[in-house]
Order: structure tokens, then C-alpha cells, then sequence
């Protein structure tokens, strides 16, 4: 079935004429239709290299394939056609039960495949500390193994392609040199390591900041501190969540001038009661506030409980509150973490011959998110209000 769209690409403002047929895109030309507001914008579909589960869903429980289908489709509202679902701490058991999972969703839906690119497995490898493991459950955490890291991969199928630890430990470096040479991308994260060993960490093949600023022990020494090395190192790119929440404005836009437009890279960090109606749930041993703007915290307290809010608010909010245009935001969630991957996607028009990724959608300055009305990934609908 054939279709024309026309839209006004992100990047350029320029409206363009798209035809698609069979998931494919078959033209794209220039439209003479005036760029005016009414018009949607068109970007490549949000990748997020950091979802922990959303609706109630949570890829660490070992979810079935149907409900790993319902978490896809719901993600997909915000934009993001493509994820990596994130498997965090617990005990080696019910990670692997949790791996095998997503593996047996992909295998079970073909919509799952496209949309659901890697697992992100987050700790167990990380620092006990108070403040710096968040969320992760103690009782788990370990020194790195990297024959246990195998038995993961042994599990996915090779679907690890991101593994977030701490250099802290002795087995440390040596974990890194050995998962980093099979292809696997390692994060530094959840950490209190000394300035020195996140050097040692970036030389050993470490190339990435996991959530850079969240995940930290709340006061720190003032000059020599993990945050500082990992802002200076060119090497490491880094995620953030830019929800309005976990980083202040001025931190955001330190962050921006520090990595520059290329090596930001804005993720949801999704927890399970994302996307839950306001009110008090329970989640384990907590008690878990779900407010009116969508943000969590541990009720009665101050505290954030994880985050809540996917990328059209990321994305809205990092150019609301930094130097950053909307192009660049949008490449935050699209061009930049496709290049972690070592891959590319198109920036200004989508590329004639390749399979359809985009996203429809608009915005005006001062909303609080983007306002998507499609999410498109090769033949699939995946939204569409």
C-alpha cells in the first residue's frame, strides 16, 4: 500500500513530500506547501538506550512476550520506536530469567524484533553505597564477573549491548578490557570511583556515562570527584535524563557545553510505574508516589523513585532550558545514540530505499512536551492518535 506524507523535517524546517510502500521509503522531494505551524514535524523515530519497564511493566519480573508487545506500543506513543531494554540488579538467577524473556518476546512478534534492539544490563556490578547504587537492591550487588557477563550473553543470544558498572572493584579494568573487545558498549555508572580510576576505566575500553549525574552519592569532595573526570573526557559520551526532575536547568545546559551536541545522549531511564495514573503504589518494599506531573518519589519524602517521563518531555524540556535548538535535541535522542551503536540514521530527509523510522509531531515553545501524533518503524504503525 502506497502513502504520501507531508511534513516539515526537524533539522531543516523544510516541507517535504514522503512517499512510502511496504515499510520502505520510495521519494522524498520537496514540498511547496508553507512551513506553518499546522504542519507537522517529521524526525527518525526517538531511540531510548535506557528503559527499565513503563505502565507497570518491568523487564527485570521475567514479563511475558504479550506484555513486552503492550510496554512496546505504549513507549511508542512518545515517539520512541526503538528501545534497549534495561535488566538491572538482582540476584544472577532472575537476571537471566529476565534475559531470556525478551529474547522469547522478540522471537514471539515480529513488531517486538523491530522495536526492541538490545539489553542494557545495568549493575550488578556497582557501588553499595548509599546515594550511589539508587534503587538497585544491596542484597545483589557483586564484584565484576566477567564469566557471569558470558552467561548473560549465553541467555540473550548476543543481545547484550550495554553493560553498566562501577570501576571500583579489583576486577574492574579487567572486566572492561575483556567486555568492551567483544563489541559491548560499558558504561560507568552508579559509581564512587576516584577521578583516577575513571581514567583507568575510559583507557580500558569504557565509552560511555550512564545517566551522569543520577546514580550519585548526594555531597562530593569539590574538585575531586567522578562527575568532573567524566565531563572532561572526550571519550566518554554521555546519557542523561532531562525530565525536568533529576538535573537542574543550569546542570543541563553545564552538561550541554561540556559534551557538545554529539556526545549527549538523552534517555528516559523508564521505571515500571511510569505512565501510572497519579496516586501511592507499592513496588517491593516501597511506597511509591506517582504526582500529578508525572514524576515519582518515595512517598512522604523528597526523594525521586526512578524516572517517570519518556523522551517527547526530554526532549521539549533540554531545548526549553539549554542553548540547544530542537534539531539538536531531537539528535540527543536519535542520531547520537544510534552512533553509540556504531550505526547512523538520517538527519535533514529520510534516505529513499530505507526502511520507514519516523515519528510525526508538534510543538510549540514553552510546551511541555513534544505532542506526537505517529510513530512509524518499517511496516508498523507502531501510534497514531
Amino acid at each position: 500500500m502506497k502513502e504520501k506524507i507531508t511534513a516539515k523535517s526537524v533539522f531543516s524546517n523544510t516541507p517535504m513530500e514522503l512517499g512510502i510502500e511496504d515499510g520502505k521509503i520510495i521519494s522524498v522531494q520537496q514540498s511547496n506547501v508553507a512551513p506553518d505551524a499546522s504542519l507537522d514535524y517529521i524526525a527518525p523515530g526517538f531511540f531510548d538506550i535506557q528503559v527499565n519497564g513503563y505502565a507497570g511493566k518491568d523487564y527485570t519480573s521475567a514479563l511475558t512476550p504479550d506484555e513486552i508487545l503492550h510496554l512496546v506500543g505504549q513507549i511508542a506513543k512518545s515517539g520512541t520506536t526503538q528501545h534497549v531494554a534495561t535488566v538491572i540488579t538482582n540476584s544472577e538467577e532472575q537476571m537471566i530469567k529476565s534475559i531470556k524473556a525478551i529474547v522469547e518476546a522478540r522471537k514471539a512478534h515480529p513488531m517486538v524484533e523491530k522495536g526492541l534492539v538490545g539489553i542494557h544490563v545495568e549493575g550488578p556490578f556497582i557501588s553499595a553505597g548509599q546515594g550511589s547504587r539508587g534503587v538497585h537492591d544491596p542484597r545483589f550487588i557483586r564484584p565484576c564477573d566477567y564469566e557471569e557477563f558470558l552467561r548473560w550473553q549465553k541467555a540473550a543470544e548476543g543481545l547484550v549491548r550495554i553493560v553498566t558498572i562501577s570501576p571500583e572493584d579489583e576486577n574492574a579494568l579487567d572486566f572492561i578490557r575483556k567486555v568492551s573487545a567483544t563489541g559491548v558498549i560499558v558504561g560507568i555508572g552508579h559509581t564512587n570511583a576516584e577521578p583516577s580510576l575513571i581514567a583507568s576505566a575510559v583507557e580500558a575500553g569504557a565509552t560511555l556515562s550512564t545517566h551522569l549525574g543520577n546514580g550519585s552519592a548526594a555531597m562530593l569532595p569539590r574538585l575531586e570527584n567522578f562527575l568532573w573526570k567524566q565531563l572532561s573526557e572526550d571519550r566518554l559520551s554521555a546519557s542523561i535524563i532531562a525530565d525536568g526532575f533529576h538535573l537542574p536547568p543550569y546542570v543541563l545546559d553545564s552538561f550541554t557545553k561540556a559534551k557538545g551536541k554529539e556526545r549527549l545522549i538523552l534517555i528516559s531511564d523508564a521505571a515500571a510505574l511510569a505512565g501510572s495514573p497519579p496516586g501511592v503504589y507499592r513496588w517491593g518494599e516501597m511506597k511509591i508516589e506517582v504526582f500529578e506531573d508525572g514524576h515519582m518519589g518515595l512517598a512522604g519524602t523528597s526523594s525521586l523513585a526512578g524516572a517517570s517521563l519518556l523522551l517527547d518531555t526530554c526532549v521539549a524540556h533540554l531545548c526549553e532550558v539549554t542553548a540547544f535548538s530542537l534539531a539538536d535535541s531531537v539528535a540527543c535522542a536519535t542520531a547520537n545514540p544510534h552512533a553509540l551503536f556504531g550505526e547512523t540514521t538520517w538527519t535533514e530527509v529520510p534516505r529513499v530505499g530505507t526502511e520507514a523510522d519516523f515519528i510525526l509531531f508538534s510543538y510549540r515553545e514553552g510546551e511541555r512536551k513534544l505532542s506526537v501524533n505517529r510513530s512509524v518503524l518499517g511496516k508498523y504503525t507502531l501510534f497514531q492518535k
